[in-house]
C-alpha cells in the first residue's frame, strides 16, 4: 500500500513537471524568420517559468554570453539585446540556449570565462568541459550546444536546456525589378513624367525606416529623398516607394536605399534612365503638307487643286450673272 501511494506521488509530481514544460513557451522577434541582420534588436520573451531564474546562453562565431532575467509571478520573462550588442556579432549561425533551473531552483550548469578569454563549462564550481575562448568558435555554434546540453545529463542536475537556432546575416536591401535588357539590375528605362512603383526586399526588421534617395548619376546631385518603412513579410521583410519622374530631365539615375542606422552597410541601389517623349514633329513649310488640328496631314496637291476648283465655279457664277 506504501509503495503504491509513493509511486502515485512520483506520478503526480512527473505529471506536474510535464505539464509545466509544456506550459512554457518561447517567442523571438528579430528581422525575420530564423534570421537576424547584424546590429538589428533582438528580443526574447517567455511565459510558464516558474522555476525561478531564467538564463539565456547566447553562442555564435566569435561570440559567447550568459544573460539572466528574473520571471514574474505569472511566469513572464523577456531579454533584449539591442543593436549596439547584436553589432557585435559575425555572420553565421547563433545559438541562443533558455535554461530553466528546473526543480530544484537552481542553476546548476554555469560558464566561467578565464581572464585569458578561455571558456569552461561547470557542475556546481566543477569544470565539466573546457570549450577554449570564444574565437575558437567557428559559424556553426551547433557543436558547442551539444556538448552544453551534454551536462544536464549528470547526476544530480535538473536543469533545463532548450535551444534555438538563427542565422546573423549582414544587412541588406534588394530590388524586385529588373531590365531584361539588363540582367544585373538596371530598372526599365522610364518616359518623363511616367510613375513607378519601387519595390523589393530586406533582412531587417519592421522597426528600421529605410531611406532612399535619387541622385542624377552624372553630376551626382540630389534629386529627392524619401523614408521607407519595412513591412512583415511571410518569408522575408519588404519596402516600397512610388516614384514620379516628373521634372526629370532625360539621363541616368542612381537609386539607392538603405539602412538609416548605417553608410557602409544594409544598402542596396540600382539605375534607371528618363527619356524624352516624342513631341509633335514639326514640318517645314515647303514640305508638301500642312497638319491639321486632329494631328493628320493633307498632302499640298489636293489643297492646290481645291483652290483652282473653287476659282472656276467663282466665274462660272460672275458669267451668268452678266449673260442676265
Amino acid at each position: 500500500m506504501k509503495s503504491l501511494k509513493k509511486c502515485t506521488a512520483i506520478l503526480l509530481v512527473l505529471l506536474i513537471f510535464i505539464v509545466g514544460l509544456v506550459a512554457a513557451s518561447t517567442t523571438f522577434i528579430s528581422s525575420g524568420q530564423q534570421t537576424l541582420a547584424k546590429g538589428d534588436s533582438f528580443t526574447i520573451t517567455g511565459t510558464g517559468a516558474t522555476n525561478g531564474l531564467i538564463a539565456v546562453w547566447i553562442i555564435g562565431r566569435d561570440y559567447f554570453t550568459v544573460k539572466t532575467a528574473n520571471p514574474d509571478q505569472e511566469g513572464n520573462y523577456s531579454f533584449i539585446l539591442n543593436p549596439e550588442e547584436t553589432g557585435q556579432f559575425s555572420s553565421g549561425q547563433y545559438a541562443f540556449v533558455i535554461q530553466d533551473p528546473g526543480a530544484n531552483k537552481m542553476m546548476d550548469i554555469k560558464s566561467r570565462v578565464a581572464d585569458n578569454g578561455n571558456i569552461t563549462f561547470q557542475n556546481g564550481g566543477t569544470a565539466i568541459a573546457d570549450i577554449g575562448p570564444k574565437q575558437g568558435i567557428r559559424t556553426n555554434a551547433e557543436p558547442v550546444v551539444r556538448i552544453l546540453q551534454t551536462s544536464i545529463t549528470l547526476w544530480g542536475v535538473d536543469d533545463i536546456l532548450t535551444p534555438y537556432y538563427f542565422i546573423v546575416e549582414e544587412p541588406s536591401v534588394h530590388f524586385d525589378q529588373k531590365s531584361s535588357a539588363n540582367p544585373d539590375g538596371q530598372l526599365p528605362n522610364l518616359n518623363a513624367g511616367e510613375r513607378i512603383t519601387i519595390s523589393g526586399t530586406t533582412n531587417m526588421g519592421v522597426e528600421n525606416p529605410l531611406h532612399a534617395d535619387i541622385r542624377n548619376l552624372e553630376t551626382n546631385t540630389l534629386i529627392t529623398s524619401k523614408t521607407i518603412p519595412v513591412i512583415a513579410g511571410s518569408d522575408t521583410n519588404r519596402w516600397s516607394f512610388d516614384l514620379d519622374t516628373a521634372g526629370f530631365a532625360p539621363g541616368e539615375y542612381l537609386v539607392t536605399v538603405g539602412w538609416m542606422k548605417s553608410n557602409t552597410t544594409g544598402t542596396g541601389s540600382t539605375i534607371f534612365s528618363v527619356v524624352a517623349v516624342s513631341g509633335p514633329t514639326l514640318v517645314p513649310q515647303n514640305s508638301g503638307t500642312l497638319r491639321t488640328d486632329a494631328g493628320g496631314a493633307l498632302p499640298m496637291p489636293f489643297i492646290i487643286g481645291g483652290a483652282a476648283l473653287l476659282g472656276i465655279v467663282a466665274l462660272f457664277v460672275l458669267s451668268q450673272r452678266r449673260k442676265t
